[in-house]
């Protein structure tokens, strides 16, 4: 790892190899779990759920592989080196699900399952979380549209 690739890792959580290695991956799991998985278009998001309890603070961290189509979103839960996944789960109108935003927050919802997670552009390697946290970096655009898609609802 060179230099600039260092700098990109602290800054930018991941370098750029390992940026397109874990797209890729994440790609891979949500194609082999998802029929027509290309149909989708893919993101990463992160959840934090922190419990404040007497005595000790506990800091559950989450790892979502999102994608979302007209009409549709699939959730993936992943770890954060992407060696394991959970199975999906698809929320649409025929199930009764429903997307919303709220400060900076995506949720999608229905009576069985609820995710709110937050779609990330970027975590810097040197931050707090960023161990729990895919070494992935999406653009603003990315984030945008995925921010839209849930406030215009399935």
């Amino acid at each position: 790892m060179g230099l600039m690739d260092l700098v990109k890792k602290a800054f930018l959580g991941a370098t750029d190899e390992e940026n397109r290695k874990n797209k890729e991956k994440m790609r891979a799991i949500f194609n082999d779990s998802v029929p027509n998985g290309d149909d989708y278009k893919l993101i990463y998001c992160h959840s934090e759920d922190t419990t404040n309890a007497v005595v000790v603070k506990v800091t559950k961290h989450s790892n979502f592989i999102v994608g979302y189509k007209e009409g549709e979103v699939v959730v993936i839960a992943v770890s954060p080196d992407l060696s394991e996944y959970d199975n999906p789960i698809v929320f649409n109108k025929d199930n009764g699900s429903n997307t919303e935003t709220r400060l900076g927050y995506c949720r999608v919802y229905n009576e069985k399952y609820s995710f709110q997670f937050e779609p990330i552009t970027y975590a810097p390697g040197i931050a707090k979380g960023a161990k729990h946290s895919v070494a992935i970096t999406q653009s603003g655009s990315e984030v945008a549209e995925f921010r839209n898609f849930f406030k215009k609802g399935l």
